[in-house]
């Protein structure tokens, strides 16, 4: 008996059943209606006709007495007649009219409702066939006694029939649950398994439905192939998704979400034996530098070859992985006890590395040498793996200041950078939230002293109003892609800068205002509408604009460079190649870019007092400028003798704190105002 009401109850609790079940109960409603309404139509109408047969008969009996009483005008028979008539049950109204429409008599009650009223003509008929019209009788018969009859007999088959259809519909929905929704409901639980992540380990097995074996296939059984056909689909595709998420696609090995999955288990054995583990940071010397001479197919194939050469390294005793570009990692499997001795382990690990990258690697018949160094840290079961990543790569940091070829381990005294980069992020991004950037201008001069152009810096201030210099956060907003979102701010507040002040600068010879965008905002899919857009917004002359770009632009995709470059020249901005000369790339390409300035690094002019090698390599920019028509400035011109040599040299625009430091925008204003 329980195991009825529990199916019963689960009947119950299926929504598509409840909905099949009432939809089948209002049919069966409606159809026991018609069907009733039907019967007792017929039935009424049946009952009806027999009583006008029988009052037809009755007519047929009395009209010849009738006739002759009402011609010879016998009242007493035509009383006698009308009592008679009225003595049938279903006669209440009798009434005998003459020629003239006079009533000779009447008896009864007239009724209106279920009623049938019949008006009979009496006529005469002579000998020679002529009728004389003698009046007529009218009589009223009730038809309440069959209305009652039909009354309670509506009541009565209205309730056999909807039962006989109630009782149907449940027959009907029981062999629709049995044929279709338990099925339907086995196929639902089984799509929550995978809904709810049973696709992720392929443990769920083929959906089958208990039905008989010896049943025709159907609809259901291709629906439950298709949900089987595609649950082994989303396995196979989830696990190569899966696959592809924790490992790195051109070299196999582990990514940068896997390796720190990997530290934390280490980390989990290091705290259960209060041990210690490894992490090494590497990174190949002058990578991108032959990346982008030799290609990014040999790139490749360069660190393909390395990859393999780190497996070969680790055997099975540490995780090879690859987080980015050329940087590599490697952790340790042991948890080790001693620490000085796992420090001797690391270091031996980390020398065996750089000896076996340092092998030449043989592709196209050309041999390339590729050093790299590498960032240790030593962490224990307290750590985090964010913060171990971090350590090793200061650590790693402090190996390439060191040069090529350098073993560092991450000590306690690093921790300060870290900590105050982790600030840095912070700031960044609180400033970001609150708007704690502002604006700088710093004046471009003519040898005359004459201000032509300025230069929009962007400089940012912590919520207490101490300034933060851009040196140390613009590399940290590179990095934590930030950049882009700043480096709109910059175009926007400059763009409206010069739309609230355009006669102000016009009038006292200003030229242009210089915009600095770093790479990773030149290559942004949206730069060039979104600074033509501002164009537009402002009211702003591009031609008034001039983009300073660095030397690592140029230094990236070529193809994407010029054609960025060229679709801002044809609406009309201006480009400058900042700190020109401390790159390597430029010169290569220098000839086919549409540059309109170049400025001569701060580190250039600094030392012409006291290199010739210096001077000899500020002569040879200058003059190559003059012959390209490209305007030259040199920055960061701090003393008179610098301007002077460089004037010397060739040089006719000038920048630095001789002529003026940054300014903001009223005392900038000011400035070109006294100018």
């Amino acid at each position: 008996m329980g195991r009825y009401l529990e199916k019963l109850f689960i009947i119950a609790k299926s929504r598509l059943t409840k909905r099949f079940t009432f939809q089948v109960v209002r049919f069966s409603l409606v159809i026991a209606l018609l069907i009733s309404a039907l019967a007792i139509y017929k039935s009424y109408q049946n009952d009806i006709n027999v009583l006008k047969k029988d009052l037809a008969q009755i007519e047929q009996s009395i009209k010849s007495s009738l006739t002759y009483n009402l011609w010879v005008l016998d009242l007493k028979a035509l009383d006698n007649l009308t009592d008679d008539l009225l003595l049938n049950k279903n006669i209440v109204y009798v009434a005998i009219f003459d020629e003239n429409g006079k009533i000779l008599l009447e008896k009864g009650k007239k009724i209106k409702e279920h009623a049938i009223k019949r008006v009979i003509p009496i006529y005469y008929k002579q000998l020679n066939g002529k009728r004389i019209y003698l009046g007529k009788l009218i009589y009223i018969a009730t038809t309440a006694h069959i209305y009652e009859k039909y009354k309670q007999f509506a009541i009565q088959i209205i309730g056999l029939i909807f039962l006989f259809f109630f009782f149907l519909s449940i027959v009907i929905v029981f062999i629709y649950w049995n044929s279709t929704v338990k099925y339907i409901l086995a196929i639902k639980k089984y799509t929550d398994k995978l809904r709810f992540g049973g696709y992720k380990t392929g443990a769920v097995d083929d959906l089958v439905l208990n039905r008989d074996p010896k049943d025709e296939k159907d609809e259901l059984d291709e629906l439950v192939n298709a949900i089987n056909e595609m649950h082994r689909e989303i396995v196979k595709k989830y696990a190569e998704l899966e696959y592809l998420s924790y490992h790195d696609e051109l070299t196999g090995l582990p990514n940068r979400r896997m390796i720190k999955k990997l530290i934390s288990e280490i980390i989990k054995k290091c705290k259960e034996n209060n041990g210690y583990s490894a992490l090494l940071y590497i990174d190949l010397d002058q990578f991108k530098l032959i990346n982008d001479s030799m290609g990014h197919t040999v790139g490749d194939k360069i660190l393909l070859e390395i990859a393999k050469r780190l497996k070969s390294v680790c055997k099975n005793k540490c995780y090879p992985a690859r987080i980015s570009g050329d940087e590599f990692v490697i952790l340790l499997k042991e948890v080790f006890l001693d620490r000085k001795k796992l420090e001797k382990v690391a270091l031996e690990l980390a020398e065996k590395i750089i000896s076996t990258v340092s092998k030449d690697i043989i592709i196209d018949e050309s041999n390339i040498k590729i050093t790299t160094s590498v960032g240790i840290a030593i962490f224990g079961g307290d750590s985090d793996p964010e913060i171990v990543m971090k350590q090793a790569d200061n650590a790693l940091y402090r190996a390439k200041e060191k040069g090529r070829g350098q073993i560092v381990f991450f000590t306690p005294k690093m921790q300060k950078i870290i900590d105050k980069r982790l600030y840095l992020e912070q700031l960044i991004k609180t400033a970001v939230e609150k708007d704690l950037f502002f604006i700088v201008y710093q004046p471009k001069f003519t040898y005359q002293h004459k201000i032509f152009s300025a230069e929009a810096l962007l400089r940012m201030q912590d919520e207490n109003g101490n300034i933060i210099s851009p040196a140390e956060f613009i590399p940290i907003a590179e990095e934590s892609g930030l950049i882009v979102k700043i480096g709109n701010y910059v175009i926007e507040k400059v763009f409206k800068f010069i739309k609230d002040n355009v006669q102000t600068l016009e009038s006292f010879g200003m030229e242009s205002i210089a915009i600095n965008v770093s790479p990773t905002q030149f290559c942004a899919p949206e730069f060039v509408d979104n600074l033509i857009n501002n164009a537009k917004k402002f009211n702003v002359r591009p031609d008034f604009i001039i983009l300073e770009i660095t030397e690592e632009v140029v230094a990236g995709s070529i193809d994407t460079v010029l054609d960025v470059m060229n679709k801002l020249k044809k609406y009309g901005f201006k480009f400058s190649i900042d700190d020109f000369g401390t790159g390597y790339s430029s010169m290569r390409y220098l000839k086919n870019l549409p540059l309109d300035e170049l400025k001569i690094d701060k580190s250039f002019v600094d030392d012409i007092l006291h290199d010739e090698k210096t001077v000899a390599i500020v002569k040879t920019i200058i003059e190559m400028a003059r012959n390209l028509k490209i305007d030259v400035i040199a920055e960061g011109v701090e003393n008179e003798r610098q301007f002077k040599l460089l004037y010397e040299y060739g040089c006719k625009l000038f920048q630095g704190y001789l002529f003026s430091r940054p300014l903001k925008e009223e005392e900038f204003l000011y400035k070109i105002k006294q100018h």
